[in-house]
């Protein structure tokens, strides 16, 4: 959880060394370090339950979550699943009707606000879209379904996911459709 967290906080500050000081004022800044603290938290809290350690310190841990979490819901709008398996240094650029549910997110991806990654609960609630290393998802796209998003892809901003997209692509449109093939997305992660 702490790898992770911290890969999260060194995309949102892009430096390698972070005091503590500086660690705090980020989280109390950053709505998406906020609800990935929730999460991470939450996942380790799932971890200690598998592996049956720390019990006793376990529904204290379990309050906290209750308590990020619940406010990250409330006030910023953002639902970070435990179903979701979240690759470490995720950015979170802004808050607002932000779903991710069931499904798996490589590292160091981008997500801005109004985006819904989850399953399309029509046809299998319980399996999600695969997203690769280093996606930059924009606002208000919809990637609904067990859809295979390859790396260093861009989704454009109100795209809707129907189809798979390769690596490399930028992806624009609804319905949506690869628009470039080697699309260079270093400048925007």
């Amino acid at each position: 959880m702490r790898a992770a967290f911290l890969a999260d906080c060194r995309r949102v500050h892009r430096t390698e060394t972070l005091p503590m000081l500086q660690l705090l004022k980020l989280i109390v800044a950053s709505p998406g370090l906020k609800a990935l603290l929730g999460y991470r938290l939450g996942r380790h809290l799932l971890l200690l339950q598998t592996q049956r350690r720390l019990p006793l310190l376990q529904p204290f841990g379990w309050l906290l979550y209750r308590l990020i979490s619940g406010y990250v819901r409330l006030a910023l709008d953002i639902r970070l699943d435990l179903s979701a398996d979240i690759g470490a240094g995720l950015y979170i650029g802004h808050f607002g009707n932000i779903v991710v549910r069931h499904c798996k997110l490589g590292t160091h991806c981008s997500i801005a606000q109004s985006v819904h990654i989850e399953p399309d609960d029509a046809e299998d609630p319980t399996t999600g879209p695969t997203i690769g290393e280093r996606v930059w998802i924009g606002g208000h796209a919809k990637i609904i379904g067990t859809y295979q998003i390859g790396d260093r892809s861009t989704v454009g901003a109100g795209a809707v996911v129907k189809r798979d997209i390769p690596s490399g692509a930028l992806f624009m449109g609804s319905p949506g459709r690869v628009v470039m093939s080697d699309y260079d997305n270093s400048d925007i992660l």
